[in-house]
């Protein structure tokens, strides 16, 4: 056997090696769990909705995870949790659970545990039958959060509806009484400046209720329901004054024309009289709490509501709040093509232990497509047809979409590799600064048949955000062409690649995507 298949079939052993441990490490992971029974003890809750929560999912106190669910079981018509909880919390008979989600976009959930105060007993010691958790709240989701908001929309839109109508409307306008009353003054001015002494005496009479009156507008609304006796008293008063003007000018024409002014100032106060008494009616009845504007002011309930709402856009900026974005640059310089390879994306952390990410990637080597073209043509003998395989190469980018969950310090990536299906493993040592990372790709391609694509690498982070990366592309396959040193006996893969890169948290990038997630949510309600 040759020295090029011999360092072929040692790869090909190696990867089913690597990935044998990877499968083994996580299958002992999904199958026992993170935690085992010597270091936990079992506790357990109800809830009336489980939605989100799975087996596994995280029990944490301050972010900090303490426990895991064990088992999900309908118990009647409520879910029973079964939790793990390590020994060295100590939960108590007081102890409250609350099922929150931490992204937006996601429906995962997990549990936030507030384990109680010492004076009531601990759970670790009683029977375990009896160690319910029976405080499990639940926070409100992004949609019932967008319902109730559109609610009190609505309730604020029918206030401002009674409102307009009550100040603009047909019944008792404010603007018309105003302009009654300019025209009232302006005509007793004229009628005052032809009259003599008793004249001045209304004139004084008028003046001292008038003032009198503006005292009453304003004094609060407990004494609305005195100015309309107070209103009616003054209109008696009046009477008497013009019975005592009438007697005293005689029947001339300067006597008629105060009648008629008189007679109009009369209709003026007529018309404020019955608009106090509308507001006197909309005082009682917003005293009362009848109405829009009285459940506003006065139900309770409707406060309540309004409360949990403003407590709903805390927990959701809350959940904004904790989401990260990472953005990552980075380039390789491939030796054989003499040209760099460039990854631009950023990642989505919704909490440590997993997040998902998402590249596009410039390649020097372009993307090569095969076509087979038949080409049939009529001879002499027959009819004859001609194959011909075509294999171009195109300058275009790719993408890269994975889904990644981490456990300890490794971490598993499945999804969209370069547009093709693949997965891969990243090994974190040193603090995290040093990765290590293998992953397999294209197990298919047209211009020739190779095994599939695999890329291993190592990257070691020297300063906060910029690291190096060194590595083999396509290892699996013998190298043909290129710069190597040593020539054809350098069989480590098709290309070996050294850069580097930068990586950062933006938190404007955050807003958008907590923007976009809400127009999501929104438009899903809508749609039901």
């Amino acid at each position: 056997m040759t020295r090029p298949l011999l360092n072929k079939a040692f790869a090909v052993g190696l990867l089913v090696a690597v990935c044998g441990v990877a499968f083994l490490v996580a299958f002992t992971f999904f199958r026992k769990g993170g935690y085992s029974d010597k270091d936990t003890y079992r506790v357990f809750a109800f809830y009336e909705d489980a939605t989100g929560l799975t087996w596994k999912s995280r029990v944490q106190i301050a972010g900090i995870q303490v426990g895991e669910v064990e088992r999900i079981t309908l118990d009647q018509s409520r879910a029973r949790l079964d939790i793990r909880i390590r020994k060295d919390i100590d939960v108590h008979a007081d102890a409250c659970l609350t099922k929150r989600f931490p992204s937006t976009l996601l429906p995962d959930a997990l549990l936030d545990l507030v384990p109680g105060t010492p004076r009531t007993p601990s759970l670790r010691e009683l029977p375990e039958d009896q160690r319910e958790i029976r405080c499990a709240l639940e926070s409100t989701s992004v949609a019932k959060l967008l319902d109730s908001m559109a609610k009190i929309a609505t309730d604020v839109q029918s206030v401002t509806r009674e409102l307009n109508q009550m100040v603009a409307g047909s019944q008792g306008s404010i603007r018309n009484i105003i302009a009654n009353l300019e025209k009232a003054s302006a005509s007793l001015d004229d009628s005052l400046a032809q009259g003599h002494d008793k004249i001045a005496a209304i004139l004084d009479n008028a003046e001292s209720f008038t003032g009198t009156l503006a005292d009453v507008a304003q004094a609060d609304q407990q004494r609305y329901r005195d100015i309309a006796k107070n209103i009616d008293q003054a209109s008696k008063r009046l009477d008497g004054i013009l019975a005592s003007v009438q007697q005293m000018v005689g029947s001339g024409d300067e006597s008629g024309d105060l009648r008629k002014t008189v007679a109009d100032a009369r209709e003026s106060l007529q018309h404020l009289n019955n608009s106090l008494k509308q507001v006197e009616k909309v005082a009682t009845n917003i005293g009362e709490g009848k109405g829009v504007a009285g459940k506003l002011l006065n139900d309770e309930r409707l406060g309540e509501k309004l409360g949990g709402t403003i407590e709903q856009v805390s927990d959701y900026v809350d959940k904004l709040a904790k989401l990260q974005i990472k953005v990552d640059l980075r380039s390789e310089w491939l030796l054989t093509q003499s040209g760099a390879k460039t990854y631009a994306g950023f990642a989505l952390v919704p909490r440590p232990d997993k997040y998902y990410l998402f590249q596009v990637v410039s390649d020097p080597r372009g993307v090569n497509t095969q076509t087979v073209e038949t080409v049939v043509s009529q001879t002499p003998a027959g009819t004859a047809s001609t194959q011909t395989t075509r294999t171009l190469n195109q300058q275009t980018v790719s993408f890269t979409l994975e889904f990644v969950k981490r456990f300890g310090p490794a971490a598993f990536r499945i999804g969209l590799i370069e547009s093709s299906g693949g997965a891969g493993a990243d090994l974190y040592l040193l603090d995290d600064r040093l990765k290590l990372s293998v992953e397999v790709y294209q197990f298919a391609r047209p211009d020739r048949p190779t095994f599939p694509r695999a890329k291993l690498w190592a990257d070691y982070t020297f300063f906060k955000y910029l690291y190096a990366t060194v590595g083999s592309d396509d290892f699996l396959n013998a190298w043909r062409a290129g710069r190597y040193p040593g020539g054809p006996k350098f069989a480590i893969g098709q290309d070996v690649f050294f850069g580097g890169g930068i990586m950062f948290t933006d938190d404007d990038l955050k807003t958008l995507f907590g923007v976009a997630g809400s127009s999501l949510s929104s438009a899903g309600t809508s749609a039901k």
